[in-house]
């Protein structure tokens, strides 16, 4: 569908600037819409010129905006036109809500079936990706300045951003929103006089890491070595205690207050939040533990009556949830029958705004870290009126930038790849622009950046040389600039990334380095791959090692199972890794991990030993293996109608077992079977992409395509877009 609109506002920009921008001097857009501009036009005005002060040449778009084609086209336009590096959208700017892309995020698997507002993922990706193309669906007709769109199937099934984007949304709340947006923008400003005026006081010296209750199951093996990446990508960090400080749940009770104190400090750079979240709220700490019977009496009544109050939401009755929750607990009533009394009901709440930080509490604090990153759910759902991301920037304080999530997010997601550019010099724009995936944003600032802090050369994003790329690559640069040009390399698609890779991580040090190393490799269906997993099982790194053990099972040969084996008589304390080496157990055909395991105690555990060794074992993998094993069941029934087998299908999005890969095959196969299950496993199969028969799943399905006549539309376009997932992992 194609959408017109009139552009109101021209480029501000001077006959001498247009000179220099021929002349090759890069742009950044400020797009906005016409009614923000004019109420806030010098604020804007000293913004695009603090911007142009310190970089890229900042021009001004403004418009009543019709749709986000109308803006993609502008932007692509400066883009080819004028090399345009980012952009900031400022105010009631259109949302797209990406579908039938959830490859693209890091754990989003909503059934699209739900409402499309829930099972949409809100991206900028459609704005900074050119290469992608989308299929117009429809406006919401409620929240108009949300706009569906599905990935085309002929588009690439990969992210590799163009330019680097950022919002910055007003909600209104707590003022009006323009007088919100003006101080935020002199705010920005006078940052970046103080970049220019005091580099000195902008280096990103000062960093606070903060892990909640929850994230990576509470393992303590998982939270230490982010004290040794840190130190890594940011070297030049303050050695007093000030430098680097690391909190964990589990340090007081509640840490609310503590964390407050932190994102107030006048002298926090960055803080890294790694919690479970939603728009509105961070979640910090759980209940904590009672030290008594009376505490332990009263905790179970709290956390009955919450059940009770869920219950409501669900849509019972009063009378209803209080039952609900007796049965299903074995409770009498005195444990519930206060769920409503007024004062009760008070207290609670307030007990449970001791666990977590909402939209209020940043308000009244007015956070002054410079930039904040969510590791977290939700915390930057853009399409919220207001969302955590968004509230640290446009609160009072100094902070200028966020990083959030405008989506569910992957726990064993890593959150600081490549983040020492931050500390070299480059904008938290270009940082993301390398790693971003579908829901990753920036609220605020995109062009916000710390002063350099390191001699090292900082190489030009922009360069398409390939010799100049392997030169930074080489030892003796800092990791993460070297993990930089891996990427670079890697999009400019490099002939020997695979070798290069391998060679790197053998050789590398560094725990982020190898990580870039083991996330490119896996594209690769090489024998370098396999020797990679194989020396990473005991890397120093636990997530790293976390990591190798869900990948493992993912690729699903007798090689691999022989590795996650070692790894199963090594790993055991580390909580986190061991949950993926049972998870990954059941991706093997049935038996083979337990033989591999069998094979791997021989020499380290005597007869009796192993005996009891492997009765563990298969306790432990035992629920991952039912699973399995139901869902092959399903498959050898060649089943030809959805029902109840689109559910067992489904799950192989997060199990996609490859041994399982040649049932899901069939099925597309057989023109008989209902075409919507025909498609469902053909979407599911594109979540093989590290399976060793990766490549005969696309050639079976391009064969399947050009053989069957009259093939459903539906079918053809699913087929597209799996191949073209698959092909991602299929270099050479």
């Amino acid at each position: 569908m194609k959408f017109t609109g009139k552009l109101t506002t021209l480029l501000l920009l001077s006959a001498c600037s247009l000179q220099i921008c021929g002349a090759q001097r890069r742009t950044f857009a400020i797009v906005i819409d016409s009614e923000s501009l004019s109420a806030c036009s010098q604020e804007v005005e000293a913004y695009r010129s603090a911007v142009s002060d310190e970089g890229p040449l900042g021009v001004v778009l403004s418009a009543d905006w019709d749709s986000p084609e109308q803006v993609r086209d502008s932007l692509l336009h400066y883009y080819r036109n004028a090399s345009l590096e980012g952009a900031v959208f400022i105010g009631d700017i259109p949302i797209p809500m990406i579908r039938k892309a959830q490859h693209l995020t890091s754990a989003f698997k909503m059934s699209e079936k739900h409402p499309m507002r829930d099972s949409s993922v809100p991206s900028d990706r459609f704005y900074d990706d050119f290469d992608l193309k989308f299929d117009f669906v429809c406006r919401d007709s409620i929240q108009t300045e949300l706009f569906y769109y599905e990935l085309s199937p002929g588009s690439p099934q990969n992210i590799t951003s163009d330019i680097y984007t950022g919002r910055i949304k007003p909600s209104g709340k707590y003022t009006d929103k323009n007088s919100e947006l003006k101080a935020y923008l002199r705010k920005a400003v006078e940052y970046k006089l103080l970049l220019r005026t005091r580099p000195e006081d902008c280096i990103a010296d000062r960093l606070c890491s903060y892990t909640g209750d929850g994230s990576f199951s509470n393992s303590l093996i998982a939270w230490k070595d982010e004290t040794i990446t840190l130190a890594e990508q940011f070297p030049q960090a303050d050695p007093s205690a000030d430098g680097m400080r690391f909190y964990l749940f589990a340090m007081q009770p509640y840490m609310k207050e503590t964390m407050l104190a932190e994102i107030a400090r006048e002298d926090l750079d960055i803080v890294l939040f790694h919690e479970h979240g939603m728009p509105e709220r961070q979640y910090l700490t759980g209940t904590p533990p009672a030290e008594d019977l009376d505490g332990y009496y009263n905790t179970g009544r709290y956390l009955a009556r919450a059940a009770v109050r869920t219950r409501l939401r669900y849509g019972d009755s009063p009378e209803e949830a209080m039952a609900s929750v007796m049965e299903r607990y074995g409770l009498d009533s005195s444990w519930v029958c206060d769920s409503f009394d007024p004062e009760v009901v008070k207290a609670d709440s307030l007990e449970d705004l001791r666990t977590g930080i909402v939209l209020d509490d940043i308000q009244k604090t007015a956070p002054n870290v410079r930039l904040a990153i969510f590791d977290a759910c939700y915390n930057g759902d853009f399409r919220e009126e207001d969302c955590v991301a968004s509230r640290y920037v446009m609160s009072p304080g100094k902070s200028i930038a966020a990083v959030g999530n405008s989506v569910n997010v992957l726990q064993d997601k890593s959150s600081s790849d490549l983040l020492g550019m931050l500390g070299c010099g480059y904008c938290v724009g270009e940082w993301l622009r390398q790693v971003n995936i579908l829901e990753s944003h920036i609220l605020g600032d995109p062009t916000f950046r710390f002063a350099r802090s390191c001699e090292a050369e900082l190489p030009d994003t922009h360069n398409g040389d390939i010799e100049y790329w392997k030169r930074l690559a080489g030892a003796g640069n800092c990791p993460d600039i070297r993990g930089l040009a891996l990427h670079r390399l890697f999009d400019l698609e490099y002939a020997d990334m695979a070798e290069l890779l391998l060679d790197t991580y053998k050789s590398s040090d560094s725990y982020m380095l190898r990580l870039q190393c083991m996330h490119l490799l896996a594209h690769y269906p090489t024998e370098a791959y396999m020797q990679l997993l194989t020396l990473s099982a005991n890397d120093p790194y636990e997530f790293i090692r976390r990591k190798t053990a869900h990948y493992l099972g993912k690729v699903g040969t007798p090689e691999a199972a022989r590795v996650l084996a070692g790894m199963y008589l090594r790993d055991r304390n580390a909580k986190r890794v061991f949950f993926n080496i049972t998870m990954a157990a059941s991706h093997f055909p049935e038996g083979m991990f337990l033989e591999a395991l069998h094979d791997a105690a021989e020499e380290s555990v005597d007869e009796e030993g192993r005996e009891a060794l492997l009765s563990q074992a298969a306790k432990e993998i035992a629920s991952h293996v039912s699973m399995m094993k139901s869902t092959a069941a399903l498959l050898a029934e060649n089943p030809v109608k959805v029902g109840r087998n689109g559910f067992y299908i489904s799950g192989m999005r997060n199990n996609p077992y490859p041994v399982l890969a040649p049932g899901l095959l069939k099925i597309v196969c057989n023109p008989a079977a209902e075409t919507a299950l025909r498609v469902q496993a053909t979407e599911v199969l594109g979540w093989f992409v590290r399976a060793f028969n990766r490549g005969e799943i696309a050639a079976t399905l391009d064969g399947l395509k050009a053989s069957e006549k009259d093939m459903p539309t539906e079918l053809k376009n699913e087929i597209t877009r799996t191949v073209g997932r698959l092909s991602d992992y299929l270099r050479k």
